[in-house]
């Protein structure tokens, strides 16, 4: 596959590694992404230098002191790359987390980390992925800094950390992404996400601010009328006024759709089988939502998934649309968001995502992106295999000195095979 690859791998990256300056850093670049791509067991820097027969020292100071910006690299990937991947169905953000030893690695707290599933010692990093309700591409991510980091200069100096990063939740940093990624003209789409993210007010309004549409699970507390309650301004804030009904926790209000709002909805799965389900929808206002400033009140919609042999709703979403909702777009968004969790597994278990093991701000995001343009070549890959078509990136041919380099030294080793790489 290497063999058959290498030519277009080396067309695939030269536009993206472009931003990186100086020749060596576009040559390291090139040499890492291909030990990220590599068969072996660990996907840190001193195996994969040892399977590319390469220097460590080289690839450390590339990834861990080399003051390159991955934010380049990122703005690179929107730009030349996704434009190619067509037209996404959703925006998705999640967080992932991997465990972590010790106390020094930035990020790194006792916090809970979803690849465990309980409480454990484990960086996180806050992604943004595009989704054709397939393949998840990667556009966007930073490191999560819980405030026993924040509300430490020393320990955040000792480990790069810019100055100017302070605390901000999860959904704050997704909506800081997002905003990144609408600036260099993605096609929008509904934004996805769980609860953590369909929580907060603030990530809300800041996508309908963006003209973004959103889809994300609604938990339990949130709280909201069906019909839009009178408002008054007090003192300083607006609020509802006295006299209107009570708010209502959206699982009751889901509970208490009729039989007339359930909808029947089928689709085919991966293993070929037929789901059904039920969708239902109506419009509620977030309580949340209401603007204490301006007096503000957008109208959103209560979409719930609920198959009829289930005691449970699969899932109940507060949504934003620029149009009323259709069932079969509906239950799409119910069921797009695991492309992501499919991103993460395998750019953890095939690509090193949670290998880095150096320990500063600068070579934690260096790693982060270069770990994603390995697995968009990846998708890449297989849309060809699938489509019979390549996602042409840059100018169709491999022409940087640094880059035809680095494929020079890599294609012996793979005509004459790599030990302990699994390669023959």
């Amino acid at each position: 596959m290497w063999q058959r690859s290498v030519k277009d791998f080396g067309e695939f990256i030269e536009p993206i590694i472009g931003t990186m300056g100086r020749s060596e850093r576009r040559e390291g670049a090139a040499l890492y992404l291909q030990g990220l791509l590599m068969p072996g067991e660990r996907k840190s820097i001193e195996p994969m230098a040892q399977r590319l027969r390469a220097d460590s020292q080289k690839l450390q100071q590339l990834i861990a002191d080399s003051p390159w910006e991955d934010e380049g690299m990122w703005g690179a990937i929107r730009q030349e790359i996704i434009p190619t991947f067509g037209t996404p169905l959703a925006w998705i953000v999640d967080e992932t987390g991997w465990l972590k030893q010790g106390k020094k690695s930035v990020g790194v707290a006792h916090q809970y980390c979803g690849a465990v599933g309980k409480q454990g010692n484990c960086q996180i990093s806050v992604e943004v992925v595009i989704s054709d309700g397939e393949i998840a591409a990667p556009v966007a991510g930073r490191l999560y800094l819980p405030s026993v980091w924040t509300e430490d200069r020393l320990r955040c100096d000792a480990a790069g950390v810019p100055p100017t990063i302070g605390f901000e939740s999860k959904p704050l940093i997704a909506l800081d992404l997002i905003r990144e990624v609408a600036k260099d003209g993605v096609s929008h789409a509904p934004v996805l996400g769980d609860e953590v993210y369909g929580t907060s007010s603030e990530l809300r309004r800041g996508l309908r601010e963006l003209g973004l549409e959103y889809f994300f699970h609604a938990g339990d507390e949130l709280l909201a009328w069906t019909k839009r309650p009178q408002t008054r301004l007090g003192r300083k804030h607006w609020g509802v006024a006295h006299g209107e009904a009570e708010s209502v926790r959206i699982p009751e209000l889901v509970r208490a759709m009729n039989k007339t709002q359930w909808r029947a909805a089928a689709w085919r799965a991966a293993d070929g089988s037929q789901r059904q389900t039920r969708i239902a929808w109506l419009p509620v206002y977030l309580q949340s939502d209401l603007d204490s400033k301006t007096g503000d009140w957008p109208q959103s919609w209560l979409v719930a998934d609920w198959p009829a042999n289930q005691a449970e709703p699969f899932r109940f979403y507060t949504a934003w649309f620029k149009a009323p909702p259709l069932k079969n777009r509906c239950l799409q968004l119910s069921r797009g968001r695991c492309a992501i969790e499919q991103f993460f597994q395998r750019d953890k278990t095939d690509l090193g995502l949670d290998q880095y093991e150096g320990r500063s701000w600068r070579g934690f995001h260096h790693h982060l992106v270069l770990a994603a343009l390995a697995y968009l070549f990846v998708s890449a890959v297989y849309l060809r295999s699938k489509k019979n078509s390549w996602c042409y990136v840059g100018s169709g041919v491999a022409s940087d000195p640094a880059v035809v380099h680095s494929l020079e030294r890599i294609l012996p080793l793979l005509q004459n095979g790599i030990s302990g790489s699994g390669i023959k």
